[in-house]
Parts: C-alpha cells; sequence; structure tokens
C-alpha cells in the first residue's frame, strides 16, 4: 500500500445548524482523487482514469450539503445497523429493546439503523499521516440501541487507486454493529444513467443468495440455476434487471470463504467501454448489491410499488393512491437528472434481519470487544 505521494486538501462544504461540514480531497500522483465528507462520513467523489488517460467522477451525489440533507443514505455511512430489522423489539443479551420504526407504517421494521443513523449527523474529522480518520459516538439509546457506541473509520487512498475503508467500534453495553458505507457508482461517470449501467459486467464470489422479506425470517438458496448465479461475469441490461424480481437487484449474497471473517475478494465491476473497473475485498460474509431500484422511475409511471426491501409490480388499484413519479425528480452534480438504474450498490456487510436466522454470523458487540469491517475498492483500467 503505497502511499507516500498522497496530497490531503481540507475545505469547507456547508453548514447544518451551528456544524461545519468539512471536506477532504485525497489526491495521488497522478491526479486520481477521493473527496470525503464529514456529513455521514460519506464519500462525495472518486474521480479515476479510464482507458485514456481521463478522469472521471464515478459516484453519484451531490455539490453542496444541501443534497445530502434532503436525501438520506446515498455515498455515506450506515450504522448502528444496515438494512433492516424485522421487528420494532429486539432482544440483546436477554434484554429487550424498542426500536423506532422508520418506514411504511403497514409493517414493523426498522430500515438502515432508524431515525437519527450514522449518515444523519456530522463526523469529527483528523488528517493523520496519509489518511482521514473520522469519529462518531452514538450515545446510549439512540434510535432504541443500547450503549454509547464510539466509531471510528479510517479512509486511505493510494498511488494505485485503492481506497481503504477500515472500521472499528467499541460500545459501554452489548449492542449490535453491522456497519457500512452506501456509495452508489456509475463507472462511465455519475451522470451517464441508466443507459451505461446497462453496459457494465459484474462477478460476484458467491454460490448462494439470501431471499428477504419484511417480518419474515430470511431464506438462503443457491445460485445455480437463477438470475442470482453471477460467479461468471454477467452484463447488468435492461434484459437481465427484468428477470430479477422486481425489476433490479436489491439483494444480499452469501460470499464464498473458509471462514465468515476473513478478508478476501468478493466482486468486481467492469464497464467495457471506459475500461474502468472496481475490485472490491472485506471480511464481511456478505454483500448487498443493488441497481438504484429506487431512484424516480420517469420513464413508466405507476409500474412499482415499495414493499420492504423489495419493489414488487402493483396493480392499478393499488397503485391509484401512489404519487405520480413524473413530480418526483432527483437532480444530482452538475444539475444532471438521477432516474432509475442510474448506478450500482455493492455493499460488503453481515446479514440483515438481526436475531431472525441462528446460524446467521452475530452482529452482537459486547463490552470489551471491538467490531472489525475492513474493506477496500481498488480501481483499475481494462485496456
Amino acid at each position: 500500500m503505497l502511499t507516500k505521494d498522497i496530497w490531503i486538501n481540507e475545505d469547507g462544504f456547508g453548514i447544518i445548524g451551528s456544524d461545519i461540514i468539512r471536506r477532504y480531497t485525497l489526491t495521488n500522483k497522478s491526479k486520481a482523487s477521493v473527496c470525503l465528507i464529514s456529513f455521514g462520513a460519506g464519500i462525495q467523489s472518486i474521480r479515476v482514469p479510464n482507458k485514456n488517460g481521463i478522469l472521471g467522477d464515478v459516484v453519484l451525489g451531490w455539490d453542496d450539503i444541501n443534497g445530502y440533507e434532503e436525501n438520506r443514505f446515498i455515498g455515506r455511512t450506515i450504522g448502528r445497523v444496515t438494512k433492516t430489522i424485522n421487528d420494532e423489539i429486539i432482544s440483546i443479551s436477554s434484554k429487550k429493546n424498542s426500536l423506532p420504526k422508520n418506514n411504511d407504517k403497514n409493517y414493523r421494521y426498522s430500515l438502515n439503523n432508524g431515525l437519527i443513523g450514522f449518515d444523519n449527523v456530522n463526523w469529527c474529522c483528523n488528517i493523520i499521516d496519509k489518511s482521514v480518520v473520522m469519529s462518531y459516538l452514538s450515545r446510549d439509546r439512540s434510535d432504541g440501541y443500547p450503549g454509547d457506541m464510539l466509531t471510528q473509520i479510517k479512509y486511505t487512498w493510494t498511488d494505485d487507486n485503492q481506497l481503504f475503508i477500515n472500521i472499528r467500534a467499541t460500545s459501554t453495553h452489548s449492542t449490535v454493529a453491522n456497519i457500512s458505507n452506501y456509495c452508489l457508482f456509475n463507472l462511465a461517470g455519475q451522470g451517464t444513467g441508466a443507459r451505461e449501467l446497462n453496459k457494465h459486467i459484474v462477478t460476484v464470489n458467491s454460490d448462494k443468495w439470501v431471499f428477504e422479506k419484511v417480518n419474515e425470517p430470511p431464506i438462503v438458496y443457491s445460485v445455480i440455476g437463477t438470475i442470482f448465479d453471477l460467479r461468471k461475469p454477467t452484463v447488468l441490461s435492461s434484459k437481465t434487471l427484468r428477470q430479477v424480481p422486481g425489476g433490479g437487484f436489491n439483494h444480499t449474497l452469501s460470499i464464498n470463504c473458509p471462514s465468515n471473517w476473513c478478508y478476501r475478494f468478493h466482486a468486481r465491476v467492469l464497464h467495457p467501454e471506459s475500461g474502468r473497473f472496481v475490485e472490491i475485498y472485506s471480511n464481511q460474509p456478505g454483500i448487498y448489491l443493488s441497481t438504484a431500484n429506487n431512484l424516480p422511475n420517469l420513464q413508466v409511471n405507476y409500474s412499482f410499488v415499495s414493499n420492504g426491501n423489495h419493489w414488487d409490480v402493483a396493480s392499478r388499484d393499488e397503485l391509484k393512491n401512489l404519487i405520480q413519479q413524473e413530480d418526483v425528480k432527483l437532480y444530482g452534480k452538475g444539475g444532471i437528472l438521477y432516474k432509475k438504474h442510474s448506478g450500482f450498490l455493492i455493499s460488503p456487510q453481515n446479514y440483515s434481519n438481526f436475531g431472525s436466522m441462528k446460524y446467521f454470523p452475530s452482529c452482537v458487540l459486547h463490552p470489551g470487544n471491538i467490531y472489525q469491517h475492513d474493506m477496500s475498492l481498488k480501481f483499475g483500467v481494462k485496456v
């Protein structure tokens, strides 16, 4: 890991209340760069070269803090727990804990931690050597979780275009920890949309996928003979996405490994025309793959209705009470309109729905222990 030629620039990215939001730009010897923001310990941009040596931003997001303040999760750190916990009451060390619902009133579940979460707060930041270290103290009973939980994230950018993300957490009481980053990528460029996403080729080191439905225990299935068999390079074409239940990937896959917590290759995504690729490595047992199904669908109105973590085709009667999606528009960097399937999310993590499957690796973090999540994003070019 070579970092001797890394430059770090710090500036302001906006103000929320009385808090100054900091931005850190890490640039290597080839001028490739990563921009981090203190709000949500997020990744605001990653500029890497294509096969012609031209730098381009491959991360969806916003040019100022207003976009992040108005739109949760995208590009930021999710915690204490990613994805869903099915019930409003969870048991940790034989003690029951009430969690706030932050999703559909018809369901009993907490999504991506709760009302506050790690993505919705300003983190303390320091530059240490050639890395940016961000810290946040989640107080006891924040979003219903027990214990004061101190989390630290170390971001390191290298001369060979690798971003290392090292997450550590401790707690004063037994709690749960499943922390990751929800960065939306498009390797053709952040504003190129679904047309270029459909050219991406994805490979995942997984022979099992996890079926998750709200208020029901998850079920693990083999990928053999299914659309979830991504062990061989698979094009994310519109035809492929139509074959996925819900009209696109929004699923967790189980990573092949001799041990649940060993550091290994998770996935590779390539955009052939630009030549850009990213490889994901992590010590987590699963990976969450999404093709941004929940971004506004401006081409077909009244076509999908949200159902927990999935997007299911709805009947016309069910859709009568929905707001027309043509009135919902999401503008990102440079005023670009982000639409359904404009990017992909590939997030290493433990399995969601804590406590619903006894044979899933535990998310419980006890006092005196340290939660550890190490991941890296390795960017490169295939000529």
